[in-house]
């Protein structure tokens, strides 16, 4: 927290950063077993079938229960993942805080996240080419031109909004910047299970390898990391 200074009439500007989303802890054994979660998944998806079923019994549910008002509610929910729009979203709001701030902090965890949520997700979409639950198959290793496992829209929501709540820390009260962080990715994980996007499994294995690339973003402690002079000139 910043502290100090007492009040004026005037808002003060805050610092970048300050107050930030709290550190990850310094121990890995919880990355660990989200790393073990998501290779047991896949495992399981190989070698046991009834996982298969219960995706198949999600998806012929889903299907038909899916009334046109709760439809156009789940695309909305979906559209929460949409890496594009987060994209510029998140841009929009690096441009504003670098700009504000005299800094080029805020560029480098915006500029990290879709790399390293691209390198993940699309190397284990390409490696297990799984289909959709409308076309393709519900098998791992399909070797199909679908690739959906693990679901990179769930994946997404965490990541991505993870990184806003963590430049916004400055400017938001505590509860609004869990809500921006956590209730995406659980809006998300609902909407494209219900509309049949992706299969149970994917959306739980992308909600699992985006939990990972969120805490692996927040162990960087981005406002202290040591940068020259003329990349961060923060105004008084």
């Amino acid at each position: 927290m910043t502290g100090g200074s007492p009040r004026t009439g005037r808002a003060r500007r805050r610092p970048l950063g300050v107050p930030v989303l709290r550190p990850v802890p310094g121990g890995w054994w919880f990355d660990g077993l989200l790393v073990a979660a998501l290779a047991a998944l896949t495992a399981a998806l190989v070698w046991w079938s009834p996982l298969l079923d219960v995706d198949i019994a999600v998806r012929d549910w889903c299907d038909g229960h899916r009334p046109a008002p709760v439809r156009v509610l789940m695309e909305a929910f979906d559209y929460l993942g949409q890496g594009g729009a987060l994209i510029v979203v998140t841009l929009l709001v690096t441009a504003w805080l670098a700009w504000r701030h005299r800094t080029v902090r805020p560029v480098i965890p915006t500029g990290l996240a879709p790399i390293i949520s691209t390198l993940l997700i699309v190397g284990l979409k390409r490696w297990t080419s799984r289909g959709a639950p409308h076309h393709g198959s519900v098998h791992l290793f399909s070797h199909g031109v679908e690739e959906f496992y693990p679901s990179g829209h769930v994946s997404n929501a965490i990541v991505y909004f993870t990184v806003l709540a963590m430049l916004l820390a400055p400017y938001l009260p505590v509860a609004a910047r869990r809500l921006v962080q956590w209730l995406p990715g659980v809006l998300t994980f609902i909407g494209t299970t219900y509309l049949g996007y992706h299969w149970l499994t994917d959306s739980i294995g992308g909600y699992l390898l985006g939990l990972l690339i969120a805490r692996l973003l927040l162990r960087v402690p981005w406002r202290t990391v040591p940068l020259p002079r003329w990349l961060d000139r923060p105004s008084p």
